[in-house]
């Protein structure tokens, strides 16, 4: 074997490549996003038809009214209309994890809102009693499902479909032949209508994208550290510089003046409800990604069988899920 004679690369002037730096810094891109799109032609769509769906929505309306769709005033009535539905949607995932379904979700918020609104009007109940005891009821409602579904082993969709219809006529039991109750407790009140003042606002704001930015940033040299996969830095990058973009044009659109009439009343700054959704869905999502308890959740969504051979409490995990499922539908 005749072995080369060892030369310096640098007396031969060719340029080497140079490792680390900007190169190493901003990772391959090319095969970054040649590997999404295999993902995405594979079905694994992410959060890509959402933020799609949701963009050509906006983009409808706005073509249709746009005098109205994209004022302050809407943008401000949308996150109070649908602060009920997000919070039921979130806890929904828990349950879609699973891979099971619940079709009772919206009649069993209406039983817990029934609930709240019994006592506090006729019953004359604090307000934070008044809610303690909603929830309470949720979580009965979905230990009661879970029960039925990881115990017994009834099907979700039966189970949910009877309790769909079930709890139909508990509510009109609850509230009996009126049919409607008008709650006037001011801290019920401020919480669906009132909103935050525009400076705690502007302050809420900076703290949650100066928060999120770090925790996004440290993850990513965390794993870059101990020689983890890891997306680029571009990357990386791009989803917090979007997210405080959008949190601050959201903050300052809403802090603008919505009233008509200035002189009666002034309505400016983010809706209470929903920096209150806000943390709502760090702490599940903080759940799921992580938790043992959220792992366990993708373990038995992905195979069941597997994850009670790993020693995960398939049960406990499903009626924990519905019960969770239960107590964001209040």
């Amino acid at each position: 074997t005749i072995t080369p004679p060892l030369t310096d690369p640098r007396a031969s002037g060719e340029q080497q490549p140079t490792r680390g730096g900007l190169q190493d810094a901003f990772g391959p891109l090319s095969e970054y996003f040649h590997a999404y799109v295999s993902r995405m032609r594979g079905g694994d769509l992410g959060a890509l038809p959402a933020v799609a769906g949701l963009l050509v929505l906006s983009a409808i309306f706005t073509v249709a009214k746009p005098s109205s769709f994209p004022s302050a005033l809407n943008l401000a009535n949308l996150f109070q209309q649908g602060a009920v539905v997000a919070t039921m949607a979130m806890g929904l995932v828990f349950v879609l994890l699973l891979g099971e379904i619940d079709l009772s979700a919206g009649v069993a918020s209406g039983v817990c809102g029934s609930v709240l609104a019994i006592l506090l009007t006729r019953a004359g109940t604090p307000w934070f009693i008044a809610v303690a005891a909603a929830i309470g009821t949720g979580v009965l409602i979905g230990l009661l499902i879970g029960l039925l579904v990881a115990r017994i082993g009834i099907p979700s969709f039966v189970v949910t479909l009877g309790a769909f219809l079930a709890l139909q006529g508990v509510v009109l039991n609850i509230i009996g032949n009126g049919g409607n109750i008008s709650i006037n407790d001011p801290v019920i009140i401020a919480i669906e209508n009132r909103n935050v003042p525009p400076a705690l606002g502007w302050i809420l704001a900076i703290v949650a994208v100066a928060a999120y930015s770090f925790g996004t940033m440290w993850s990513w040299a965390s794993r870059r550290r101990h020689g983890l996969e890891s997306k680029p830095l571009v990357i990386a990058v791009i989803k917090p510089v979007a997210v405080t973009v959008f949190t601050l044009v959201l903050v300052f659109v809403l802090n603008l003046e919505r009233s008509f009439n200035v002189r009666i009343t002034s309505l400016r700054g983010v809706p209470i409800v929903v920096p209150i959704i806000v943390v709502i869905a760090l702490v599940l999502g903080f759940v799921l990604r992580r938790t043992a308890f959220g792992r366990h959740i993708y373990a038995v969504g992905g195979n069941a069988e597997a994850a009670r051979r790993a020693g995960i409490n398939v049960a406990r995990i499903r009626i924990a899920c519905f019960v969770i499922d239960r107590k964001s539908v209040v």
